[in-house]
């Protein structure tokens, strides 16, 4: 388990892109990719933004964390695809977009039978201020992974904030 708080997250969006501001404020290093333009305030608070998702393996140690705020759906599918075959063995894929419980068991046994990766569930709640100032989380997922994101959770969850579930 890697001591240095730090992880690396598709979609700068509201809630990605919040989330990003607090744990920058907070000192957590974040690497950042997502579609279109980043926010420049993001950038000038210390964010390495990168154009390609095989550059998050050359910024983060590992095992490496990258979370996913992007719609829930079929793109979520597509996105762990893409990611599992540049991740290693050990490293944690974290959906935050509220995804479907069902969906989420048969894509973190298929990544971990196939890849060993972890996936891990993330509920986020608090919206868009939450996501900036201290969200609640819902977390599930294998008990190792959670383990290693736990920091990182407790630090930008609100006070009373965070369950693994």
């Amino acid at each position: 388990m890697s001591d240095k708080l730090e992880f690396g997250v598709i979609g700068l969006g509201r809630m990605g892109g919040n989330l990003a501001r607090q744990s920058l404020e907070k000192g957590i290093k974040v690497v950042g990719f997502t579609q279109g333009k980043v926010d420049d305030d993001i950038l000038s608070m210390g964010m390495v933004e990168i154009d390609s998702l095989a550059k998050f393996k050359e910024n983060l140690s590992s095992p490496r964390k990258v979370l996913l705020y992007i719609p829930s759906g079929p793109a979520v599918d597509d996105l762990i695809d893409d990611l599992s075959k540049i991740l290693d063995k050990g490293d944690i894929i974290i959906d935050g977009g509220n995804s479907y419980w069902g969906d989420s068991i048969r894509r973190a046994k298929k990544l971990m039978k196939e890849r060993g990766i972890y996936l891990v569930d993330l509920g986020t709640s608090g919206g868009v201020d939450g996501a900036r100032n201290g969200a609640c989380f819902m977390v599930g997922g294998e008990k190792e992974a959670i383990l290693n994101l736990e920091p990182i959770l407790l630090t930008l969850a609100t006070k009373d904030g965070y369950v693994h579930a």
